[in-house]
C-alpha cells in the first residue's frame, strides 16, 4: 500500500529522531551517576568482555540498544495499528454493498433520465405524423376502409392529401436524392462508399468499385426545421379530437 510504506517512513523517521534525542539525554545522565560503575563492576564477573572497557561507555550502549529495541517495537505496533484500520476502510464499502454497485438514489436518477430521453425521442417521432395530419389528414385516409369507395374518388382523395402532405414535407424537410442519375441507368459505386447511403444488391462479391444499376435513388434530408416541442404535451397524442361545442 503506498499509504502505508508512506506512513511507515515518515512515522519511523519521527520515532527515530525523538528516541534520539531522549537517548542523548538519559545517557547523559547515566554517565555521570555514581553508582554506575560499582554495577559495571559487579557485572565483569559474570561477563569477562567487558574487562577494561569503560563503565560509562557500557553504561551509553547498554541504553542506546534500550531505546533502539523500544523505537522498533514502538515502530511495529504503529504500523501495525495503521495497517489494520486501512483493511478495515478497504472493507467497509463491501459491507454496504458490492463493489460498483450504484446507490438507489443514483439509481433512480439514471432511470428517470432514461425515461425521458425516451419519452423526448417517443415525441420526435410521433411529431412529424401529428403535422402530416394536421395538414394533410394523412392518418384519416390510412385508417379509411378504401372498399366502400370507387377508384375515381380514391384518386380525388389522394391527389388532395398528396398535395398537402407535400406542403408539409417543403415546409419542414427538404429532401433530396442520394444518387442523382435517373433510375435503371448504370452507375459505377467507387470503392470508399457509404454503405448506410448505398444499399447494394444482387450479386455482390470482390472489393469494389461495383458496376450496377439505379433501383432507387434514395433520399437524404437537405433541410430539417422542426418546430420546438413543449415539455407538457402528452408523446401519445399525435392528434386531438376537435369538439365542437354548440
Amino acid at each position: 500500500m503506498d499509504v502505508l510504506s508512506s506512513y511507515s517512513k515518515r512515522s519511523l523517521i519521527w520515532i527515530v529522531l525523538c528516541l534520539a534525542v531522549l537517548c542523548v539525554l538519559v545517557n547523559a545522565i547515566v554517565y555521570n551517576l555514581n553508582d554506575i560503575p560499582a554495577l559495571i563492576a559487579q557485572s565483569k564477573g559474570f561477563f569477562p568482555l567487558l574487562s577494561g572497557v569503560d563503565p560509562g561507555m557500557i553504561a551509553v550502549s547498554f541504553v542506546s540498544a534500550v531505546f533502539g529495541v523500544m523505537g522498533m517495537i514502538m515502530w511495529l505496533l504503529l504500523r501495525g495499528s495503521v495497517k489494520r484500520s486501512l483493511k478495515q476502510l478497504e472493507q467497509t464499502p463491501a459491507k454496504k454493498g458490492k463493489p460498483g454497485k450504484i446507490d438507489s438514489a443514483d439509481q433512480k436518477t439514471k432511470a428517470e433520465l432514461k425515461q425521458e430521453t425516451r419519452r423526448r425521442e417517443k415525441r420526435i417521432f410521433l411529431h412529424l405524423l401529428s403535422v402530416f395530419q394536421s395538414e394533410g389528414r394523412l392518418i384519416d385516409f390510412f385508417e379509411e376502409n378504401l372498399d366502400d369507395y370507387e377508384d375515381d374518388q380514391i384518386g380525388a382523395a389522394v391527389r388532395n392529401i398528396h398535395e398537402n402532405c407535400r406542403k408539409v414535407m417543403n415546409k419542414y424537410i427538404k429532401c433530396k436524392p442520394i444518387v442523382e442519375d435517373d433510375e435503371d441507368n448504370e452507375i459505377t459505386v467507387a470503392a470508399g462508399f457509404d454503405p448506410s447511403a448505398m444499399k447494394l444488391t444482387g450479386n455482390v462479391t470482390g472489393d469494389p468499385p461495383f458496376t450496377g444499376v439505379v433501383r432507387h435513388k434514395g433520399w437524404k434530408a437537405a433541410k430539417v426545421e422542426m418546430p420546438a416541442l413543449s415539455g407538457e404535451q402528452n408523446p401519445d397524442i399525435i392528434a386531438p379530437a376537435e369538439i365542437e361545442i354548440q
